[in-house]
């Protein structure tokens, strides 16, 4: 596997060092120091009986340099990294939900738009324990707030999960996890882009259709 590391060393990443726990879904943020990052990550693991591997560090790293836009990483093979930009701004969330609204509602007569609550409870443990399960800077009490929330009980209905709470935006396709965990795999990936597909982890469930093998895959 060709992973990430940084190579810019004198200057704190964007919203600085964290890290997701894969396993717990624990969230380590607001480190100004790789090395204090990396304390709290061993830290975590230790107080919870989970044994780390040889290379720990180049893991938690490799997931960071995955949130960083161009410029702060490189390949292990030397080559500068793609980097990645979310558009995690209000009018790209409530765009992402409309347009998965309609094609829950366009799907092809015969299709089953939603899963079962098993699977949806699944997804969700995979999404609350994901780096690609990001927060947004806007208050609950907004108004764009408000119109997410609208528009997601309008996809979802009243469907839920135990870990609604823990459930996010994806970095990757600005998509409301709440609601996604809920819809047919295949009328998601009817309107999403390979490309978009292709830089999702390999847990993902959009990406990976075995749940069995994706959450086995949750780990650092």
């Amino acid at each position: 596997m060709i992973r990430q590391k940084l190579i810019i060393h004198d200057s704190v990443p964007p919203n600085r060092y964290r890290f997701v726990v894969p396993e717990t879904g624990f969230r380590i943020e607001g480190e100004l120091t790789m090395e204090s990052l990396l304390s709290r990550v061993k830290k975590h693991y230790m107080e919870n009986g989970i044994t780390l591997p040889p290379d720990w560090k180049e893991v938690v790293e490799d997931h960071l340099c995955r949130q960083l836009p161009h410029g702060w990483c490189s390949y292990s093979d030397g080559n500068p990294a793609q980097g990645v930009a979310p558009n995690l701004s209000a009018e790209n969330i409530i765009k992402g939900i409309k347009s998965l609204a309609t094609m829950a509602m366009d799907a092809v007569s015969g299709q089953e738009v939603f899963v079962s609550q098993e699977e949806a409870n699944k997804r969700a443990e995979i999404c609350a324990r994901c780096y690609n399960n990001m927060t947004t800077n806007f208050c609950a009490g907004c108004s764009a707030m408000q119109q997410i929330t609208s528009l997601v009980a309008k996809v979802k209905g009243s469907r839920t999960t135990p870990l609604d709470s823990k459930l996010y935006t994806c970095g990757v396709c600005g998509c409301r996890n709440e609601a996604i965990v809920h819809v047919n795999r295949k009328v998601l990936l009817s309107g999403e882009k390979s490309e978009t597909t292709n830089a999702r982890p390999e847990w993902c469930w959009v990406k990976n259709d075995d749940l069995t093998h994706a959450v086995d895959s949750l780990k650092i």
